[in-house]
């Protein structure tokens, strides 16, 4: 086995044109403004158009990066699709239509996909790393992803507030094998089977099928659409208290894990790039974790992107100028099931 160091070349998001506010947002949940804003962190986020799907949007960032770096898409060997499964269609493999779409052939490239929820942006980070040191024929990889679980929020349920934050969105990574920057130093994965089926589209997969008299019902009562269409929590209060007590450990603990494998302490984080959750969440976890809570930027006008947060997290830290040359960079995923990643990044030259 080889060993390399492997690098982040750059970074491309892809976000829907049109966005919505809080006070217009307040009107479809029924949630006040200020519960919004202050509880929720929501001031804005993104609305997706007839053609924003998780496919389409990754394709997108996609093409966009390989036009920054100036790569040429038959210098890609591998691309790993690590944004949701819930997509364009079922039994489809998102990696493979990325790769046509991009222009990169079955000689020069393969790919395939990965299903881990929002946590998926550290996870594809780490299975690339991971490759390419095993692999030395692997020097460049497009890790890339969309989500659209925007669309499976049902906001006439108030259960499922803590995902009234979700938008839609697109992202796209490349890595190179001996780049001598921006350096992947340490990744953590954790799952939680505490919650393996809390959160869950209970129709459209093998167990429950569209039927005849399903179709009926819905003839009879429309609203039924919205139970087959979205998402289903499957007992919110034992999940409400299991979170109340698992979550905190399980994204330290996750954290922790990927520092221990360059003995890093997380107080030695420069920069925290988080999955949005809420304010309180966010920082209380910095607090946890000895994080100066200046040292991030909490997602007040993008809403919860699923697998681009870690992203947009990132551009808004190098952009404020929080995140310099040398900084030791966090991204912090979670999704539904309950998965927890991490991945540290030396960021600017080694």
């Amino acid at each position: 086995m080889s060993s390399c160091k492997v690098g982040i070349v750059d970074y491309s998001i892809y976000l829907p044109e049109q966005t919505i506010t809080a006070e217009e947002f307040s009107k479809e949940v029924n949630v006040p403004v200020e519960v919004l804003k202050e509880k929720m962190g929501i001031h804005r986020k993104f609305i997706g158009g007839p053609e924003d799907h998780p496919g389409v949007m990754a394709v997108k960032a996609s093409k966009d990066i390989l036009k920054k770096t100036g790569i040429e898409p038959e210098e890609v060997d591998l691309i790993i699709y690590t944004g949701e499964t819930y997509a364009e269609y079922t039994c489809w493999t998102v990696g493979i239509y990325i790769q046509q779409q991009i222009g990169a052939t079955a000689e020069s490239c393969y790919a395939f996909d990965l299903s881990f929820r929002c946590a998926g942006s550290p996870l594809g980070l780490k299975v690339a790393q991971e490759m390419m040191i095993a692999d030395p024929n692997l020097k460049t990889v497009l890790v890339a992803g969309g989500n659209a679980n925007a669309y499976l929020i049902n906001h006439k349920d108030p259960r499922q507030s803590f995902m009234y934050n979700m938008s839609p969105s697109g992202f796209a990574a490349i890595l190179k094998r001996d780049h001598d920057e921006n350096q992947i130093v340490g990744t953590g994965i954790l799952t939680d089977p505490v919650f393996a089926t809390d959160v869950v589209c209970a129709h459209g997969g093998s167990r429950n099928q569209m039927t005849l008299e399903m179709a009926k019902a819905i003839v009879e009562n429309p609203d039924l659409l919205d139970e087959i269409n979205k998402i289903t929590l499957t007992d919110p209060e034992r999940m409400k208290g299991d979170l109340a007590q698992r979550s905190l450990p399980d994204f330290t603990g996750v954290v922790a894990r990927a520092c221990k494998a360059n003995s890093y302490k997380t107080s030695d984080i420069d920069y925290l790039s988080m999955v949005a959750t809420s304010p309180r969440a966010q920082f209380g976890i910095m607090d946890e974790l000895g994080i100066n809570r200046d040292k991030t930027d909490y997602l007040y006008d993008y809403g919860h992107c699923g697998h681009s947060d870690n992203w947009i997290g990132l551009d808004l830290g190098l952009k404020s100028g929080k995140i310099k040359d040398g900084s030791l960079v966090c991204l912090l995923g979670a999704g539904t099931g309950y998965a927890f990643s991490s991945a540290l990044i030396r960021w600017g030259k080694s």
